[in-house]
């Protein structure tokens, strides 16, 4: 008997002290905001995906934080310009992420005239400067729900409409590596004429100044060390 309850107390305090399953806790909003907006930032395709089924077409996309001209921007925001290309199609669009309630808010829109912004993200950070009045005034809203390691978004099932009087209904994992998206289409009547999951996976970062001006520096450096050694060299010809 009094083994028994030795064992049973020694169950106990190993369930106590060595849980099976970690809990995870949800990081603070405002935290929330900055790491999936910092994962949506970098230089991605899905050239994987392609590998593994070449029905889908190739897609590059060049994501970087931008300003708004006149100091617009609001507080706890953070703004994302988006570029996509594939062989049959260009995407530019203007994202924000935003505290919601207990979610994140994600707005995305479109661009009065896009042809301008063209290559942004190849830019120095303090010259990706956007005029608001460039933004469309509608968007289309998602709310992106943290996981571990993940978050999770959709606008089903209304989506948001079309210039052509359908919808595109939207899906989004948003990964430390990449993104997971996919957008169904919908005539107007009903129909479903979109509907390929993309893939995508950072392949390298945006460039930050001070490393682009490290590495224009270090190859300045390297020039006139190079000069300095040939002028050295021809003297002591002499």
């Amino acid at each position: 008997m009094h083994k028994l309850k030795v064992y049973s107390l020694t169950l106990i305090l190993s369930v106590l002290i060595f849980p099976s399953h970690a809990v995870a806790f949800a990081p603070s909003l405002s935290t929330q905001v900055k790491e999936v907006a910092q994962w949506f930032t970098g230089f991605f395709d899905n050239a994987q995906q392609v590998t593994n089924n070449p029905t889908v077409p190739l897609i590059t996309m060049s994501n970087c934080s931008v300003q708004l001209a006149d100091n617009n921007s609001v507080a706890n925001t953070q703004n994302i310009y988006l570029e996509q290309k594939s062989n049959v199609f260009e995407r530019i669009r203007f994202y924000s992420f935003s505290e919601g309630n207990s979610v994140v808010n994600l707005s995305v829109r479109s661009f009065v005239n896009s042809d301008i912004l063209g290559g942004l993200c190849n830019q120095p950070e303090q010259q990706r400067i956007i005029n608001i009045s460039n933004i469309a005034t509608t968007s289309c809203d998602l709310s992106l729900t943290w996981e571990p390691n993940r978050y999770i978004g959709t606008n089903a099932p209304n989506g948001c409409p079309t210039s052509t009087g359908g919808k595109v209904v939207s899906n989004v994992t948003f990964l430390n590596n990449g993104v997971n998206s996919l957008d169904q289409i919908f005539a107007a009547n009903g129909n479903l004429i979109v509907n390929t999951p993309i893939e995508f996976r950072r392949i390298a970062s945006i460039p930050e100044p001070s490393f682009i001006l490290g590495i224009l520096a270090l190859g300045i450096w390297g020039n006139a060390t190079a000069l300095s050694s040939k002028v050295k060299h021809k003297s002591t010809q002499k």
